[in-house]
């Protein structure tokens, strides 16, 4: 009888529990930050970006604006603080953090910014640079945010 206890218990031990395993894991081609900044919609404007792990990934604290892509529950919660300040924590792909183009030597091909079509009056579209950010948590830190001018 000990001998089966002693087995059941060293196999409990064993298994983590399933919710642990599932948040910790950042997968390979994703870096995990936290970012502050003003919410609106599905857009978030960031105040400040950092990863979790500094020592590990790309420089993500040039980046300014994020569309927010998450699970119903987190969306839930991003509607439920529309306009305000908040902390996101969620993860970002490395490939969507890297320069666009080659480089040759000092020669970068591609690299630069497109040109705008001469039928569209030379306005951007919008969603080119924005990255998409999925969302894991949402926390408001207090206040709403100021309005652009």
């Amino acid at each position: 009888m000990f001998p089966i206890v002693l087995m059941l218990a060293s196999w409990l031990a064993s298994v983590p529990p399933a919710q642990e395993q599932e948040r910790s894991t950042v997968p390979k081609d994703s870096v995990k930050v936290v970012v502050n900044g003003c919410l609106k919609g599905r857009v978030l404007r960031t105040s400040d970006v950092r990863p979790v792990e500094p020592e590990s990934g790309p420089d993500v604290r040039y980046l300014r604006t994020f569309r927010i892509a998450a699970k119903k529950d987190v969306m839930s919660s991003v509607k439920a603080h529309d306009g305000q300040v908040v902390q996101i924590t969620g993860l970002l792909k490395k490939a969507d953090l890297q320069p666009r183009g080659l480089r040759v030597g000092r020669v970068v091909i591609g690299g630069g910014t497109p040109m705008a079509d001469p039928t569209r009056r030379g306005l951007p579209d919008p969603s080119d640079q924005i990255i998409v950010m999925d969302a894991l948590a949402v926390a408001p830190t207090g206040g709403s945010c100021v309005p652009d001018r």
